[in-house]
């Protein structure tokens, strides 16, 4: 299978934020590379969460194998040129839960990404509160908050109820454009999620716990002494 170096690096650099180089566990060490002609998707997990990135490539009728993350990164630090050439062996890699028929989805809106990036820099990843090291997305909007301060963006999606997704570190890497999808579905009493947004695609479970509603902690415009609007 042959990707261009840029490409494959770019990919790497998404699936990194996923991959545990030291775990005992070949499979979440290890990249998964699926190609049919000129489409190579690249997939990564930690064992809860999996991410996959699309990229251009030539794969023939059809490719299938994995290669270890470390291994990737040498090869293309020892490969002149632009194109490198992946090889790599089958293993009996996991399945992701598959999106059920009754599965509720969603159309996020093309800047979903841009307000995930802006909601960021407020969680606490070691907050003790294990809700709070996520962002949490409802009918109002995206919001994150670290316990002292608290951000919410208006963003209206059409979900029954609220969820708290995990750090979306691998989505801030890929930092992907355009509208996209959402899928809940409930499955073992957990609560996973899928967000497609082109050739990025997340799956993973929803942070247990509850997040606090926002709209009780930000005072009524009514009760406030001063009030900046930015536009």
């Amino acid at each position: 299978m042959k990707i261009k170096k840029s490409a494959l690096l770019d990919a790497l650099k998404v699936l990194g934020k996923v991959v545990s180089q030291t775990s005992p566990v070949e499979v979440q060490r290890s990249v998964r590379f699926l190609g049919v002609g000129e489409q190579v998707w690249l997939t990564a997990t930690d064992g809860v969460e999996s991410v996959t990135a699309e990229v251009a490539g030539d794969a023939g009728e059809m490719e299938e194998f994995t290669v270890e993350y470390k291994a990737l990164r040498e090869l293309i630090r020892s490969t002149r040129g632009g194109e490198v050439e992946v090889t790599g062996k089958l293993l009996d890699w996991p399945e992701m839960e598959a999106v059920p028929d009754d599965a509720l989805t969603v159309e996020l809106p093309p800047d979903f990404g841009r307000l995930l990036a802006l909601a960021a820099p407020v969680v606490d990843q070691r907050e003790a509160r294990f809700a709070l090291r996520g962002i949490n997305l409802s009918r109002n909007g995206v919001t994150a908050t670290n316990g002292k301060e608290l951000l919410n963006l208006p963003c209206p999606l059409k979900i029954p109820e609220d969820i708290t997704l995990p750090f979306p570190l691998a989505l801030l890497t890929a930092k992907p454009e355009g509208a996209g999808t959402l899928h809940l579905w409930n499955c073992r009493n957990e609560r996973l999620f899928r967000i497609v947004i082109g050739g990025f695609q997340w799956q993973g479970k929803a942070l247990p716990g509850n997040f606090p509603d926002w709209k009780q902690v930000i005072p009524a415009d009514k009760t406030l002494d001063y009030r900046i609007e930015i536009h």
